[in-house]
């Protein structure tokens, strides 16, 4: 089977690249992509097309949509290489629709496609969603005269577009995206601390006016409780430590998810779902397994992204039974 894609959109070229070296044909490609790839023997005029792709309307991953063979066979294609993006399908209501949310991990397996085709810097892909002009100028008057600083400058980029903007005392919002898609803001947390070097982030954010119990932890919340939320751009989980007003400890929850993006105004993750909590008195538990399995089983998450959200998560238990880790 022959299978013919059209693609448009902010990930056409790494995709591009990518779904040549798997021995499929590109439909109508665009300007640029005949430019970059020059005169391809695998791009096509006049054959029909069996898969489109564009971009998701936030740009943080693709849309397919075509024909239900070829549509599976280039799903089955990503899901492989991958294993970090959400699948979301269509279902009854859209079938020949399928959904690819694209965490950082995955941005970054496409910004290293690109860079095969043409100069590329780390972290292209999300740094265009801030600024496209800015990394568009950088990548072909910087990079393009110095690939050997590739690193240095994509460092550089990213100070200037994200760190630069996150001042301590600034408030910024949290993007707690759910695997079917469905994106909680968070409370937003005002900025305590923050080490760009380590791409660390220290929020304070109040949690409720009371009322309610906090998630796993089973204590009920109060008027005057904050939270002290601790994240790190590139890690699996991070911290939250509940305090009373007075400053005493209710407990600490870490949420598992995808490696955590930061924007200047906001931070972004995939929830995934598996949670560790420690109460006062050092207890620890995994909470929320069958929360995972259950996504697992409605096809969002890749089994090896399962496996990597079980790990994380036991593997904090374990360090935090037996220290005060993170």
């Amino acid at each position: 089977m022959e299978v013919t894609l059209k693609l448009r959109g902010i990930y056409s070229t790494a995709l591009t690249k990518f779904f040549l070296e798997n021995g499929l044909t590109i439909v109508e490609p665009s300007r640029p992509i005949m430019e970059r790839f020059g005169n391809h023997g695998k791009f096509e005029f006049d054959k029909p097309v069996g898969v489109e792709i564009t971009d998701m309307e936030d740009g943080q991953g693709i849309v397919l949509s075509g024909n239900p063979e070829p549509l599976a066979h280039v799903a089955e294609l990503i899901r492989q290489a991958f294993f970090e993006a959400i699948c979301r399908k269509g279902g009854r209501a859209f079938p020949n629709l399928i959904e690819f949310e694209f965490p950082y991990l995955t941005k970054s397996k496409l910004d290293e496609f690109r860079n095969r085709v043409v100069a590329t810097l780390p972290d292209h892909h999300r740094l265009r969603l801030i600024d496209s002009d800015y990394v568009d100028d950088v990548e072909t008057q910087t990079l393009l005269n110095h690939p050997d600083r590739r690193e240095s400058i994509s460092r550089n980029a990213a100070g200037r577009l994200i760190w630069d903007r996150l001042k301590k005392g600034k408030k910024i919002g949290i993007d707690h995206v759910k695997s079917n898609g469905r994106v909680i803001s968070l409370s937003p947390g005002k900025i305590i601390g923050m080490n760009p070097e380590q791409g660390k982030l220290k929020l304070k954010r109040i949690t409720s006016k009371g009322g309610t119990a906090y998630d796993g932890l089973n204590l009920p919340k109060k008027e005057g409780d904050y939270v002290i939320s601790e994240l790190r751009e590139g890690n699996w989980f991070y911290k939250h430590a509940y305090f009373r007003r007075d400053g005493r400890l209710i407990g600490e929850y870490y949420n598992v998810n995808t490696l955590i993006e930061l924007y200047p105004d906001k931070t972004r993750y995939v929830d995934l779902e598996i949670d560790v909590v420690r109460w006062p008195d050092g207890k620890v538990a995994v909470i929320d397994e069958e929360d995972l399995n259950r996504y697992f089983e409605s096809g969002y998450l890749s089994w090896k992204l399962k496996d990597t959200a079980l790990k994380t998560a036991y593997k904090l238990k374990r360090l935090l039974s037996i220290s005060t880790f993170v």
